[in-house]
Parts: structure tokens; sequence; C-alpha cells
């Protein structure tokens, strides 16, 4: 009896064990719960339309200090833009965020909902069981261009593009006891004009005559 008892226990702990290691974090991926919204060009400048988004993570509560500068425009006060550079800062290697997989990254935000869009229910794997927090970072462009990299080789001129990086709680995966938390930004997040791809060649382009120039004197 004594050696069931023990090997029920057992069995028990390693179930539970099992179960707590499963239990990964979810948000709502959208921003109607955030007192925030998705503006273009200017704050407050409400945003209808297409749109595509990325979602990364980081562990913990404490936002690199590399992306938290004003020149990047992640500071935490509007406008936040400067999406290219703040972009390429986050998904450094050195920033350590990991890229969400996501069942669908974009859609059309409709006139009489501008500012606002909701892309469901998103498990976060590897992230805390619920009630913890941790660093979302959040890329969002007005085309249907699938990745942030894909709408930069594509931009034009009314390309538009935006960066936020914050912290925000998770729910349990499975939705218990309750619906997955969404989007805890306090402040808008402004889409703006990214570099056309031909801007980078001509800056290509200049580097090298000022290289051939230096090199002739």
């Amino acid at each position: 009896m004594k050696k069931l008892v023990i090997t029920c226990a057992a069995t028990l702990a390693l179930a539970l064990g099992v179960y707590a290691q499963g239990v990964t974090g979810a948000i709502d991926f959208g921003n109607a719960s955030s007192g925030g919204a998705l503006d273009v060009d200017t704050y407050g400048n409400y945003y209808a339309g297409p749109f595509t988004a990325e979602l990364w993570w980081l562990n913990g509560t404490t936002i690199p200090s590399s992306i938290t500068g004003p020149a990047l425009g992640m500071n935490g006060t509007p406008p936040n833009g400067y999406a290219v550079g703040a972009y390429l800062a986050m998904t450094a290697s050195a920033a350590g965020f990991t890229q969400v997989p996501l069942t669908t990254s974009g859609g059309t935000i409709t006139s009489g909902n501008a500012g606002s869009f909701d892309l469901n229910q998103v498990d976060i794997p590897g992230s805390p069981k619920a009630g913890a927090s941790v660093v979302l970072g959040v890329a969002i462009w007005n085309n249907s261009q699938p990745t942030f990299n894909s709408m930069l080789l594509n931009a034009t001129a009314a390309t538009r593009a935006g960066v936020q990086v914050f912290v925000n709680p998770t729910t349990d995966e499975s939705g218990i006891p309750g619906p997955a938390v969404g989007l805890q930004n306090s402040y808008d997040i402004v889409m703006m004009p990214v570099p056309e791809p031909g801007i980078f060649a001509l800056a290509g382009l200049g580097a090298a005559a000022l290289l051939i120039f230096r090199r002739r004197k």
C-alpha cells in the first residue's frame, strides 16, 4: 500500500511538472484595451486601411537600453516612429528578442474602427506562465508585405511603419480563468515614413563616391 501511495505521488508530481512546463503565456494581440491607438504620420491621426504586424518578445521586465533612447523614438513618449532604426535595434542578436509566430499577421482597419487593430489571441512559446510580465515589441506597417524586411525592400512614398517596445502581462495560453490580456502600451503607435529602396541605393553611391574622392586626395 505504501509503495502504491509513493508511486501515485511520484506520478502526480511528474504530471504537474510537465503541466507547469507546458503552460505558456498568451496575449490578445490587439490595442482595444491599451489606451493607445494606431496612428499615421502624427500623434492622434488614427489609421484606417491595410496593415501587417510582427510581434517580438523578451523574457523579463527590463527593456534593453540599446532601444530606449530618444534617437530611436523608443523612450515611451509619442511620436515613436524611426521604425527602421528601432527595428534594427530590437532585432539585433544582442537585444535578445525572439519573434512570435502568428497565425495571421494582418488585415484591414475600417474607417469606422480607425486606430484599432486586433489579431486575436497569440501564444508566446517559451514565455512565463500566466500572471508574469514580459517585454513585447510590436512592428507594424501600412501594407500587406509579409515581413518588415520585405516592406522595406518594396517601400514607396506612401509606406509607413512604426515600432514600439513595452512591458506587458500575459495570461495562461488556455484562456483560463479568462480571456487573454490585451496590449498594455499606453501610448499610440505612430507609423512614420520609411526610406524608399532608391534612397538606400543613393546613400550607398554617395558613400562610395566620397571614399573614392578621399583616396584621390
